[in-house]
């Protein structure tokens, strides 16, 4: 066979048998072509619900475009809950620092615009610990805090009036002493 020269097709038509009608060889390839699209457009109907490849492509991007829209709106969400953990983590701190405050919603009022709450839940106002700085508020606007040692308005208390030396007294003693005053 290596001896025998390649035939040229071209140059040699296949002899058509008289017994057999001709071919359209592009009406066939036309036909089979046309049957493969029909089982295709069958199997993406079963298998996806949709009649054409565009038709499943606009609705894979459709969902795309709503899971991004949900992912987003999940964003947000996340974002609210982040912010309302932080205010009420902020507040709750200035309010145990504040506790020598005559009125603790003044003090939260006017040092919660500085806090900020970090990753780890912990509170700064201006970068310094709530504490120091409820202090230093305290320190610069001394009226906010409650007056500190005795009550009253600087007047050492007198809770009983009781005679001098009444502890060393007995019963009896501290009976007949209060029917004589």
């Amino acid at each position: 066979m290596a001896d025998s020269p390649t035939p040229d097709l071209a140059a040699d038509p296949v002899p058509v048998s008289p017994d057999l009608p001709p071919v359209d060889v592009a009406a066939e390839v036309a036909n089979a072509l046309s049957q493969q699209q029909a089982q295709f457009k069958s199997q993406l109907k079963e298998l996806t619900g949709f009649d054409d490849l565009s038709a499943l492509s606009d609705a894979r991007l459709q969902e795309q475009g709503k899971l991004q829209e949900l992912a987003a709106n999940k964003a947000k969400e996340a974002q609210h809950f982040k912010a309302q953990f932080e205010q009420a983590t902020i507040r709750s701190a200035l309010l145990s620092a504040a506790s020598a405050a005559v009125d603790s919603d003044t003090v939260i009022s006017l040092l919660s615009s500085a806090a900020v709450c970090d990753e780890h839940g912990t509170v700064t106002v201006a970068g310094k610990p709530v504490a120091e700085a409820v202090k230093q508020l305290f320190l610069a606007k001394p009226f906010l805090a409650k007056p500190q040692g005795a009550s009253g308005s600087g007047a050492p208390s007198n809770p009983t009036a009781t005679p001098a030396g009444a502890d060393s007294l007995t019963p009896l003693q501290r009976l007949v002493a209060a029917r004589h005053s």
